[in-house]
């Protein structure tokens, strides 16, 4: 059983993580800088903190084996430069000095695929060099470089994981988290029976589930490197976005017995792009892609989330 500090509870990742170690065994405690009751309830067996990472004032930390730093700037964040860039950057840099400060050796810090570009091509693997393209991707990059320079400067040993197309059902009833695909599509055809596309949908991109997202934190932490490395976490789901959109529309006629519109209003891209994401360094460290949670139960999660808390 390990001690594990989880950064942004709230959230969308953070959110899953808690639950997921807790569940599996192991004593969690849980950072936000906001508690509402009802999350309060949902994480009742974590140990609870309250944080906020761009504080001035310094925290004492509680005593902890590792740190999992899941609250770095989401796509929404980013939408404002300097406020994504603070979070990412001095948000992770006080998280990293509070965890050397208590005493707590080891780092995790979440980071994005899309430090690698947007419209991805080719082979990608840790060793593909960034090429951001977005204040999302550089400001995620920027929190990547702090966690290098913290290990180099022996305070703590961190490791950065870059995630790609994040998708799952909300376990924590603070996420909004209504950008990401293919939620975006699950709450668009709830509402109004319709999925509208701005694009043409032929992006390809990787999707990696909440539950795989999980395992591959528990393999990192059980083999924990005795150097900064650099973690890709994606999986064999390769999909254009159009593809996506038609599963979540066919599922839920399936499900609510009644039509979807599928509106599509962009003319690009003109084609898909064509990559295929390398595995083979956290699979050298013992990960197994788990296959039975996928796009199909994953958004199913979502539609019953829906139908538990939006009203239509």
């Amino acid at each position: 059983m390990k001690r594990l500090l989880i950064t942004g509870a709230s959230g969308f990742i953070g959110g899953y993580l808690c639950d997921w170690f807790s569940r599996h065994g192991n004593a969690v405690i849980a950072s936000s800088r906001h508690w509402t009751k009802a999350l309060q309830a949902t994480l009742r067996d974590c140990e609870q903190i309250s944080w906020d990472v761009l504080s001035a004032e310094p925290l004492s930390l509680p005593p902890a084996d590792l740190l999992i730093h899941a609250a770095t700037a989401n796509d929404i964040h980013s939408g404002d430069p300097a406020k994504g860039l603070m979070l990412s950057g001095i948000g992770t840099r006080n998280v990293l000095e509070a965890a050397a400060h208590a005493g707590i050796p080891q780092v995790i810090v979440f980071s994005t695929f899309q430090v690698y570009g947007t419209e991805l091509s080719g082979y990608i693997d840790e060793t593909t060099p960034p090429n951001p393209l977005n204040d999302y991707g550089l400001n995620h990059l920027v929190a990547e470089e702090y966690a290098d320079m913290a290990t180099r400067q022996g305070k703590v040993q961190a490791v950065s994981l870059r995630p790609a197309n994040v998708y799952g059902r909300f376990v924590v009833p603070t996420v909004n988290r209504w950008t990401l695909v293919p939620g975006c599509f699950c709450k668009e055809a709830y509402e109004t029976d319709r999925i509208t596309l701005r694009s043409s949908g032929l992006q390809m991109r990787n999707f990696v589930s909440l539950e795989n997202i999980a395992q591959a934190c528990d393999v990192i932490i059980n083999h924990y490197p005795h150097q900064y490395e650099v973690f890709n976490i994606a999986s064999s789901q390769n999909a254009t976005i159009l593809s996506v959109a038609q599963q979540v529309s066919q599922l839920f006629e399936r499900r609510f017995a009644r039509p979807v519109e599928l509106r599509i209003e962009g003319t690009k891209p003109r084609e898909s792009n064509q990559f295929t994401v390398s595995l083979n360094k956290l699979k050298a460290l013992g990960f197994k892609e788990n296959t039975a949670i996928n796009l199909e139960t994953e958004i199913q999660a979502v539609f019953d989330w829906l139908v538990q808390s939006v009203p239509v």
